[in-house]
């Protein structure tokens, strides 16, 4: 089945572009002109595996389509930008999107970038098991309990980081440049803000999320 993919820009031209490219791909593509019909669009189809969101865009701009996207939806999220703009990626980070790319854009460069998200948030790996919790790499999903958890693909892949090496501290910047790649200069606020959000989604197992002081984070886990 086609990947479905949704671009929201209110540049008609910009996104023709870019759906051109995507579909040679053999990407099936939708177009909002703003966040709102990228929501819609959304809710409509549930089974869309990246959305697409300009910074700057009329009735609701892409920052504000993030947070609203990440209340119903983990779907990975590519917000594009004017600019390199630190700043405005902080906030997108926090906002729950996963990467950035800056106009104007190279195509090539693009179209790997959308790649790449979508074999993160759909690789071939086998279930990872630490007691009550569960991680599923092949679908992006985590259960506690055999209850599904509602992560971000951000807080996913952080977890998923950690559990690949249980008892093993890993600093911020290596956490930075693990999940949210070497492309993404942030600070060590990010990640503080991101295992906040999971140890409070992980409920009893987030305490496993310990944090060691002045080294980083890592994954508790003593084998029973």
């Amino acid at each position: 089945m086609l990947k479905k993919i949704i671009i929201a820009d209110d540049e008609a031209h910009w996104r023709q572009l870019v759906r051109d490219y995507l579909e040679q791909e053999g990407f099936t593509v939708m177009e909002a002109a703003n966040g709102a019909e990228a929501v819609t669009l959304l809710r409509e189809n549930q089974d869309t595996s990246l959305v697409i969101l300009d910074i700057m865009m009329p009735v609701m701009d892409g920052l504000t389509a993030c947070r609203t996207i990440r209340e119903i939806s983990a779907v990975p999220i590519l917000m594009v930008t004017a600019r390199e703009d630190e700043e405005t990626e902080i906030s997108g980070i926090h906002c729950g999107a996963d990467q950035f790319i800056s106009k104007p854009i190279r195509m090539r460069a693009f179209i790997e970038r959308v790649r790449s998200l979508l074999r993160r948030s759909g690789s071939n790996q086998d279930a990872l098991h630490f007691g009550r919790l569960e991680l599923d790499p092949a679908s992006g999903s985590a259960r506690v309990d055999d209850q599904e958890i509602s992560l971000t693909p951000k807080e996913f892949d952080l977890l998923l980081f950690l559990a690949r090496t249980p008892n093993v501290v890993r600093s911020r910047d290596q956490i930075l440049q693990a999940v949210w790649n070497t492309d993404y200069f942030g600070d060590g606020r990010t990640v503080d803000t991101h295992v906040k959000n999971l140890r409070m989604k992980l409920g009893p197992c987030g305490e496993m999320v310990r944090t060691v002081r002045s080294r980083g984070y890592l994954l508790d886990w003593k084998q029973p």
